[in-house]
């Protein structure tokens, strides 16, 4: 049987994110990949060239799949601009529950896609490589220029340093909740846990302004030191 090009490439694609994801990228040859697609080694070359190659393709693939879930969404690469403070709580709102949408999807589907792509992200979340960087940075940039935006216009008097760190809190919170979600089931009891995930998104929701309207981060400045 004969497979299209396009066939061939997803095929690859999707060998390729099981193996990084089970065994790293320095343990993943292309000859492994090749036989977990069963195509030729050299349709893997002809499509991808090298290993490093290869490996950012699959994270362009994965990210533009988790995009296609949200197709109604298109958010300026530089984020959207609140025009007054109940829009800029409207917007960091939706933006909480987007994120943590997409983690819980990754993180709780059964389907293999899912499982390695968040597998290999975690991997890569903590230190990435710096070939990724500017991949990583395309797919986060609306969000987090978004949330930096809503903060400017709920907190004016803030340094950019301060901005920034809240922004990072507001997202690790958010991302904490999505990726530790099986670990906080064992570690907090399931009966605890709100059974909803628009009910978990909307407690982030207040969590955050809490933090945010409540007055200045305390302590020194976040870049002192």
């Amino acid at each position: 049987m004969e497979h299209s090009a396009l066939e061939t490439r997803i095929a690859l694609l999707n060998a390729a994110l099981a193996c990084f994801a089970e065994h790293g990228f320095d343990g993943t040859s292309i000859r492994m990949i090749a036989e977990r697609a069963k195509r030729p080694l050299s349709l893997l070359s002809h499509h991808f060239g090298n290993k490093d190659n290869l490996y950012l393709e699959v994270f362009k693939f994965m990210f533009e799949n988790i995009l296609q879930v949200r197709q109604g969404e298109q958010i300026p690469i530089d984020g959207y601009s609140p025009n007054d403070k109940g829009e800029a709580i409207r917007m960091l709102r939706e933006q909480i529950h987007y994120i943590y949408r997409d983690i819980v999807l990754n993180t709780s589907s059964s389907e293999p896609f899912h499982n390695f792509s968040t597998r290999l992200w975690l991997q890569e979340i903590h230190s990435p490589r710096p070939s990724l960087i500017p991949i990583i940075s395309l797919y986060m940039r609306p969000r987090t220029e978004t949330i930096q935006k809503c903060i400017q216009a709920l907190r004016p008097e803030l340094e950019e340093s301060q901005v920034v760190f809240l922004g990072i809190s507001i997202l690790g919170q958010v991302t904490g909740h999505g990726l530790m979600q099986g670990l906080n089931q064992v570690v907090w009891k399931k009966a605890r846990l709100p059974e909803s995930q628009f009910q978990v998104s909307e407690w982030l929701v207040d969590l955050c302004l809490h933090g945010l309207l409540g007055g200045p981060p305390q302590g020194s400045n976040p870049s002192a030191g």
